[in-house]
């Protein structure tokens, strides 16, 4: 049932009641702001290990690195406030070739049923040929510009999300519940990607990818070489540019839906296989007697696909397709 509008008022106030939280008679509003530069000769690498901070990086035509830190809280105590701004301040290393920005809240507690808002970020400006390691927790890492010495990029968090609009020349993505999307404006040389429940998302394009999920789909596409996709109840689509005989394709799911696009001309060898859904082909094949199974017999690259129960389809695209919504 739907409550009232007075249960709606009072609600939080008897709630604070019933818990026994006194909710604090003044709130305080503390924020921090600071800019920390340092040099950054070609192949400096910049580590962030930011916890609950998030991440904002973007690459710009600078020889020197730039973090800013910009830290917010109302609606707490004084000392709750104070608290949460000294947790949350960065402390920064340098050695001979690295730069380590560190962030250790600790245990903050229980900020109280007062809080209005809190916002805890590091923003970077950094040269291109900067390799960067990014890692939280619950923070998100947001990445925009073009990173080409990143062999690999490394991007690790745990509920927090990842953006990246731009380049570099690897990328590994690591995470737990978060999601993970890369906007690429060029192909990058290799993809590794491993999450829980976290979604990954490509566009721009990989020469080589192996990505697992457990229950998070995956979506890629403008792929040109060699894949490894794995998840369980994950729904996976996949989309080639390219792929020249030699190049092998490898694709499982337990339950989700399998969508792999490749071009009209591939000609692919291998097998499809799923044993409780369906299977379609645009490609010569061999169906056997349970119709569970075709065996491509192109002389091709290999394509093998298998589900245990979702649908499998393998279908013949061109490079440009004006009926493709893109990601659903």
């Amino acid at each position: 049932m739907r409550p009232s509008r007075a249960a709606r008022l009072f609600g939080p106030a008897l709630l604070g009641v019933m818990l026994g939280v006194v909710l604090p008679a003044s709130s305080a509003q503390r924020e921090h702001s600071g800019v920390e530069t340092f040099a950054a000769p070609i192949d400096t690498a910049l580590v962030v290990d930011s916890a609950t901070v998030d991440i904002r990086l973007r690459t710009g035509d600078v020889d020197e690195a730039h973090v800013a830190t910009e830290l917010r809280i109302s609606g707490v105590g004084e000392q709750r406030a104070e608290q949460f701004i000294d947790a949350h301040m960065p402390t920064t290393e340098v050695t001979d070739g690295r730069i380590t920005v560190t962030v250790d809240p600790g245990r903050l507690g229980f900020l109280g049923l007062g809080i209005l808002t809190a916002r805890s970020r590091l923003d970077l400006l950094v040269p291109t040929h900067i390799v960067p390691d990014l890692t939280t927790t619950s923070g998100s890492i947001t990445i925009r510009g073009d990173l080409p010495n990143a062999r690999p990029l490394y991007l690790r968090t745990a509920t927090g999300d990842v953006e990246l609009l731009g380049a570099a020349a690897s990328v590994d993505v690591r995470s737990a519940s978060g999601d993970a999307r890369l906007d690429l404006v060029r192909p990058l040389e290799r993809l590794f990607a491993r999450t829980s429940s976290g979604s990954i998302s490509v566009s721009g394009g990989a020469r080589s990818v192996r990505v697992d999920t457990a229950s998070g789909s995956v979506w890629m596409d403008n792929l040109s070489g060699d894949a490894e996709v794995a998840t369980a109840t994950g729904r996976i689509t996949l989309t080639w540019d390219r792929l020249d005989p030699g190049h092998r394709v490898v694709v499982h799911s337990d339950s989700g839906r399998i969508r792999v696009t490749i071009p009209e001309h591939s000609s692919p060898h291998g097998r499809l296989t799923t044993i409780a859904g369906q299977i379609r082909s645009d490609f010569a094949g061999l169906v056997n007697d349970a119709g569970d199974t075709i065996t491509l017999t192109g002389d091709g690259p290999e394509v093998l696909i298998d589900s245990a129960s979702g649908d499998v389809t393998l279908e013949a695209g061109t490079w440009w397709d004006e009926s493709d919504g893109g990601e659903p």
